[in-house]
């Protein structure tokens, strides 16, 4: 039996439930530079600190996914 992390550090599955996102979108934020990084790593894997995940969210820009600018339209 496995004792669950302390309430103030969260897992990925946590991290997409606190963002609204899925489990590999929250793996996908969580290996851009400018994201926290994890305060831990167990067998069961990384743990974040759950402020400053917060903290990264509020300037997150979800509607600015990057990648390809779209096309001039002539």
């Amino acid at each position: 039996m496995t004792t669950p992390p302390p309430a103030d550090h969260v897992g990925v599955t946590d991290i997409g439930e606190m963002l609204k996102v899925s489990r590999q979108r929250a793996n996908q934020l969580a290996a851009r530079t400018d994201f926290p990084a994890p305060v831990v790593q167990t067998r069961a894997g990384r743990l974040w600190d759950r402020a400053a995940v917060e903290q990264w969210a509020t300037a997150w820009d979800r509607h600015n996914p990057g990648g390809r600018p779209p096309t001039a339209q002539p």
